[in-house]
C-alpha cells in the first residue's frame, strides 16, 4: 500500500492523533502530586505550536479548536461537560484559545 505523505488530509489526521495522545497523557499525568490540570494546556499549546510549524494552517487551526474543546471538557471542573464552574477555568480557557489561535495564525509566518 503506497502512502500519499503529502495529501493534506494526513496533517489533520496528525493534529488529531497530538490532541488524543496529550489528552491520554494528560490525564494519566493526573495521578502525580507535581501535576495540575491546568499544565495539561501547556501541552495543548506545545501541540498547536508543532502543528503549525509542520503541518501548515489548516491543521493547526483544527488542533487550536480541539484543545480548547478537549481541554475544557476532559480537564477543566466539572469534567466530562463543557460548563466551566470557575472563574479560574473560564480565564483559563479564554488564555488557552487566545494563544493557540494566534500561533495558529501565524503558521504561514512560522514555515517561511
Amino acid at each position: 500500500m503506497n502512502i500519499n505523505w503529502s495529501s493534506r488530509w494526513w496533517g489533520y489526521l496528525i493534529g488529531l492523533g497530538m490532541i488524543i495522545v496529550v489528552t491520554v497523557v494528560g490525564d494519566l499525568l493526573l495521578n502525580f502530586p507535581f501535576y495540575d490540570i491546568y499544565d495539561t494546556e501547556m501541552l495543548y499549546i506545545l501541540c498547536v505550536a508543532i502543528s503549525a510549524a509542520y503541518l501548515g494552517f489548516g491543521p493547526s487551526f483544527l488542533v487550536s479548536i480541539l484543545s480548547v474543546l478537549a481541554a475544557d471538557f476532559f480537564f477543566i471542573p466539572p469534567v466530562l461537560t463543557f460548563t466551566v464552574s470557575s472563574q479560574q477555568g473560564v480565564v483559563n480557557l479564554l488564555i488557552l484559545a487566545i494563544v493557540t489561535f494566534v500561533i495558529s495564525c501565524s503558521s504561514p509566518k512560522i514555515r517561511q
